[in-house]
């Protein structure tokens, strides 16, 4: 059975003890519940704090030194809950408010990129119709529909190595003129 002799008083606590704990606890509980709940406002979070308090106080028992009353020590706990429970709530906060700022900055973003595609394209569009007749065509059947070069020379009727050139000049045509 473990004692502990409170310094000041010299009165020795058997709190190891199932019954003298419980009576412990029966005695303070109520006090611990109401100075929590009086500061946070919340059932649930100052019965969990007072429930910590106890199975702190049974588990760390040799640890702890008394230099007043038991009473002042589970009242001096139950303040320092309260001061946790400010902090993780802070620290909840913090995040969740960085959590909206990276959330609002990805979408701000993903709108910037999905307006700067449009631009691009555009412009792209734009500069593709200022192309020759015919490479333009290659252009539009090799970006737009897919096809390889095989399949464009199929289709218009021209060599694979006309088509290649044709390629060449359009993409270095549009490199020239959408980096400026």
């Amino acid at each position: 059975m473990a004692t502990k002799r409170n310094l000041q008083t010299g009165k020795t606590y058997y709190l190891k003890n199932h019954q003298v704990f419980e009576s412990l606890y029966q005695k303070h509980w109520k006090k611990l519940y109401s100075i929590c709940f009086q500061r946070t406002h919340d059932v649930e979070a100052s019965e969990e704090m007072v429930q910590d308090i106890f199975i702190s106080l049974w588990k760390r028992w040799e640890e702890i030194e008394l230099t007043s009353s038991v009473e002042n020590y589970l009242f001096k706990a139950a303040k320092l809950k309260v001061i946790d429970y400010y902090r993780a709530e802070q620290r909840i906060k913090e995040v969740c408010t960085l959590q909206s700022n990276k959330a609002s900055s990805t979408a701000d973003q993903k709108v910037a990129n999905t307006v700067e595609d449009i631009i691009l394209e555009d412009h792209t569009r734009h500069l593709v119709d200022q192309l020759p007749e015919r490479c333009q065509k290659v252009y539009k059947l090799s970006r737009e529909k897919q096809l390889n070069t095989r399949e464009i020379a199929f289709e218009m009727g021209i060599s694979q190595k006309t088509v290649k050139n044709h390629l060449t000049k359009a993409l270095g045509f549009l490199r020239l003129h959408i980096l400026r």
